[in-house]
């Protein structure tokens, strides 16, 4: 006798053997022993979740002459008729190939006659939504209203493609994808009846590969003991599959968070020795970096991750130390190399090329890469400061300016406007430096603030051209509240030309912004009213009460802070001229 794979051996024949439809099956019995079933169904989901399994076994359970609590008892008359050769009364048919009107209206003239041998004609229409139309429309009288002894099932991988009409005449199911616990359980009840095994280990590589299709798992399965015999080990199952090894994907990871790019290109070229298959570890490395932000974004997550306590504890263990931004970061990239790998005559070089961007970020020039770059010069400026010659002052809360005439940037007044998180990074790049025009002690117009205290990201010094008037915040601060305000103007045109203006200082509860004498037509554009409003309206809802003063400058200033800011964020590829 020829082999029959395992999917098709062991295809459930009641419904209580369907696995992880339990919502359905439980109104398809109770339908079935109160025989009231309806004329038409329609079963949705994705393959292998059990659609054209669970309609035979309801075309044998409306046949059925004694159904036991609505299965199908497998004994009478018509249960033998059904298995034997009731193929004249269930009539099973692939839309995909019989998608033509002609097909639908020679169903429909069967569908007229009385059945042979069982109480009820079944029509079991696979893969529906391939049908054209005309095909559709011609369906649709005969599926309303069809003959009392006809019963329609219509199964579908895509219901958005059925017209609307078609799915409001029948009763839908939408059948879910099967966790890995349940393929996992009814794969080892499956290999035991069929006299073989597969380690623990190997059967959750399967479980989690097939992605809850029950067919995919039991077809690896098959191909499994087709490689190895009767017994396949864990790692047989890796051979078999191109996977990767957990350990293998927390180590690369490790080196990926750790900006160690060349160990990850190591571990890469031993992936490549070994004969494994490029696509399969980046999506096997894209799978992990995604169950990382998850650990990171929701806590435990077990049940997200389909994955044991031990891995999950892994899992938050590794995704800790990293930033969420630099984690979507490297899911994007291996995503994109994963996609564009397969257009390539050269996919190692793709994939080497995403393993150094997620090592190095600050090479890219996407939101994403920047944020990730920030995280990483917070959690520098996060380390223990080094020793200084001088340390850091710890005043008492109402020690004012006028008491420290000579404070550095540790000292530097509180604002108004808090630092940003991309200002902290550069302050701490920054070495501190002396002020080269100090504030004016005991002036009247100095507040008694306290002064600013930190040990992981000193502020950056102010410029001196900021200072008026004894009274002004720092530059960066200014900066900050115009690229804020830059943002919440609603006009792209007039955003466009507030991009060329530069924060000179904030003060005063007035921000005040320069153009360069060169350019005078931006300056009288941003100066008309009809542009001048929206500016001064987006500056009044970032910071309620402050003002816009334009003018016009010899030279564009940038502080020291600025630019190192610049700098340390774009690296060589940014010219400060």
């Amino acid at each position: 006798m020829a082999y029959r794979a395992l999917y098709r051996q062991y295809r459930p024949t009641r419904f209580s053997e369907v696995i992880g439809q339990e919502h359905i099956t439980t109104t398809l019995r109770h339908q079935v022993s109160s025989d009231r079933p309806a004329h038409a169904y329609l079963f949705c989901g994705t393959r292998g979740t059990g659609k054209t399994s669970t309609a035979r076994i309801l075309a044998r359970a409306v046949n059925c002459l004694s159904p036991a609590e609505g299965e199908p008892c497998g004994r009478c008359e018509a249960c033998l008729a059904a298995e034997a050769d009731g193929a004249a009364d269930i009539t099973e048919i692939d839309a995909a190939s019989n998608n033509s009107v002609n097909d639908v209206r020679d169903l429909i003239d069967s569908a007229q006659y009385a059945p042979l041998r069982l109480r009820r004609r079944v029509f079991i229409i696979d893969e529906v939504h391939m049908l054209s139309g005309s095909a559709f429309n011609a369906l649709l009288k005969t599926l309303e209203e069809p003959p009392a002894h006809i019963l329609f099932i219509l199964a579908t991988t895509e219901p958005q493609k059925l017209p609307a009409t078609i799915i409001s005449r029948c009763q839908r199911f939408d059948f879910h994808r099967l966790s890995v616990s349940d393929i996992k359980k009814t794969l080892a009840s499956v290999l035991s009846r069929a006299g073989a095994s597969i380690e623990d280990g190997g059967l959750s590589l399967i479980a989690r590969s097939a992605q809850g299709s029950m067919r995919d798992a039991l077809s690896l399965c098959d191909q499994c003991l087709a490689f190895c015999g009767s017994h396949a080990s864990t790692q047989d199952v890796y051979d078999v599959l191109g996977s990767t090894e957990d350990a293998f994907l927390f180590g690369i990871a490790d080196a990926l968070l750790a900006s160690d790019a060349p160990r990850a290109l190591q571990q890469l070229d031993e992936i490549i020795r070994n004969g494994r298959d490029l696509s399969v570890f980046c999506a096997d490395l894209a799978a992990h970096f995604r169950a990382l932000l998850l650990a990171k974004t929701c806590g435990e997550c077990s049940d997200l991750l389909d994955c044991t306590a031990d891995a999950m504890t892994r899992y938050l263990e590794q995704a800790k130390p990293a930033s969420e931004a630099r984690l979507m970061l490297a899911v994007d990239r291996l995503l994109a190399a994963q996609n564009d790998m397969r257009y390539l005559p050269s996919p190692r070089a793709m994939l080497e090329s995403a393993l150094v961007h997620i090592c190095r970020p600050e090479d890219s020039r996407s939101l994403a890469a920047l944020e990730a770059r920030v995280d990483r010069l917070e959690a520098r400026a996060a380390e223990p400061p080094r020793q200084s010659g001088r340390p850091v002052e710890t005043g008492s809360k109402n020690t004012s300016t006028a008491d420290h005439p000579q404070s550095g940037p540790q000292n530097a007044p509180e604002t108004g406007i808090p630092q940003t998180a991309h200002d902290a990074p550069a302050a701490a790049a920054e070495p501190p430096k002396q002020s080269k025009k100090p504030a004016k002690a005991g002036s009247k117009n100095e507040p008694a603030v306290a002064p600013q205290i930190t040990h992981d990201a000193p502020a950056a010094e102010p410029a001196a051209a900021a200072a008026q008037n004894g009274k002004a915040e720092p530059t960066a601060d200014a900066a900050a509240l115009w690229r804020e305000t830059i943002a919440a103007i609603p006009n792209m045109f007039i955003q466009a030309l507030a991009h060329e203006g530069v924060a000179l200082r904030l003060g005063d509860d007035t921000l005040t912004i320069g153009y360069d004498e060169s350019q005078e037509v931006r300056y009288k554009s941003i100066t008309a009213p009809i542009n001048l409003g929206p500016v001064q309206t987006a500056l009044a809802s970032v910071r309620p009460g402050t003002k816009l003063a334009v003018t016009r400058m010899k030279s564009a200033p940038a502080s020291d802070g600025t630019a190192a800011l610049a700098q340390e964020l774009f690296g060589d590829k940014l010219l400060i001229e």
